[in-house]
């Protein structure tokens, strides 16, 4: 299904020998099967704030939207109440978006805590926001990483990585066969924690003590404050560019092309056809040749198990 805002031939049509403009919705479904292949939902563009920092993808819709109470003004650890009330523990370490539709105040910020089920903390805010300002969910990617056994290496699966908005990581008890023997045998916190704790919370990563390498995906993760690795963490970053790249640009415009011969030609995708000595084989059931597909294969999402 095409979606607004994910169209990665806007205001290209006419360098590629497209209808100017392109019929309604083309170029929109045209991303939306390159969004696809590539195992991309969120589409491959982020969008920045005034001042330049990435903020949210571009592609995706939000998940949950609240709305903020009173006005917010700039600073670190400011209070804010929403509504409706249903804020829930695990939410602190979630990314909101504000005033997602007006570009001189859009920003993302962290939630950092919660207090009640109506009231958040935010890491910090940049800019002025009046009462009434929509503050939306699930516009960046999330991901949940296991951590191998004793190692502070994980990866993420989008590049390039411009920004991670928010890292969390937790400690599982007897991860991976180490069993702790309990608080009479091992005498530290995290055994402590094991024998009479519940389930593992939890717990804010500096960003600023993390690093990413878009050439592999991997991520290193500091130890937490009980100086042992996590065993997992969760990252909610932006990934992708901010104007789309010329090979992207070609492989959309060839897949829209595919769109619009199948239109002409009976509706159907085209595998072949021929008039008189003359054969065209071109396009195949999805709409993407091999040479489109070998342009696309770079920017595939690393799919880990």
């Amino acid at each position: 299904m095409p979606r607004a805002g994910s169209n990665y031939l806007d205001g290209e049509e006419s360098l590629f020998s497209l209808p100017s403009p392109l019929p309604s919705g083309l170029g929109e479904q045209a991303s939306a099967i390159v969004d696809n292949y590539i195992k991309r939902p969120e589409g491959m563009l982020y969008v920045a704030d005034k001042n330049g920092n990435p903020s949210y993808m571009k592609a995706l819709t939000p998940s949950f939207t609240y709305q903020i109470v009173g006005a917010l003004t700039p600073g670190p650890n400011v209070q804010a109440t929403v509504t409706p009330a249903n804020l829930r523990p695990d939410m602190v370490g979630e990314v909101l978006i504000l005033d997602r539709v007006n570009p001189d105040l859009m920003e993302a910020v962290v939630v950092s805590s919660i207090v009640g089920n109506n009231q958040i903390i935010l890491a910090n805010v940049q800019f002025n926001h009046d009462a009434g300002t929509k503050a939306d969910v699930g516009m960046i990617i999330t991901e949940e990483r296991g951590l191998p056994a004793k190692r502070s290496i994980g990866r993420i699966s989008k590049f390039p990585c411009p920004a991670i908005l928010s890292l969390m990581g937790r400690i599982g008890y007897g991860r991976r066969g180490d069993q702790i023997s309990g608080a009479f045998q091992e005498m530290n916190l995290l055994a402590d924690l094991a024998s009479f704790g519940g389930p593992p919370i939890w717990q804010p990563v500096t960003i600023s003590a993390t690093s990413w390498s878009d050439a592999t995906g991997e991520i290193w993760v500091p130890a937490s404050m009980y100086m042992v690795y996590y065993s997992e963490i969760k990252v909610k970053y932006v990934a992708g560019f901010l104007t789309p790249p010329s090979p992207l640009v070609e492989a959309t415009a060839s897949i829209a092309a595919s769109l619009v011969s199948s239109a002409q030609y009976g509706g159907g995708n085209i595998k072949s056809f021929s008039a008189g000595d003359s054969r065209v084989e071109k396009f195949g059931s999805t709409n993407i040749d091999v040479d489109t597909r070998h342009q696309l294969d770079v920017y595939k999402a690393r799919i880990f198990f």
